[in-house]
């Protein structure tokens, strides 16, 4: 878990790829939808939920989801 606040760029850098990343397989109907968490304390958690194109939910670590999209990017050829 990590504060909004103290959040060091490169972690910064891979939030912004995991959004990127994620725009681009919603924009293609690869996933319904992608959200991460924060708790009432505004710490980022490391936890991201995904919406498969079949409805079904995913619980990933920040380090899975940007894999888990990556390689669904990576099949559209």
């Amino acid at each position: 878990m990590i504060q909004n606040q103290k959040l060091k760029p490169e972690y910064k850098s891979l939030l912004l790829e995991i959004a990127e990343l994620g725009e681009k397989a919603y924009d293609n109907g690869l996933i319904l939808g992608i959200g991460s968490s924060v708790d009432a304390n505004n710490v980022v958690l490391d936890e991201y939920e995904i919406m498969n194109s079949m409805g079904n939910l995913l619980y990933l670590t920040i380090s899975e989801t940007r894999e888990y999209l990556q390689n669904l990017i990576e099949d559209l050829g």
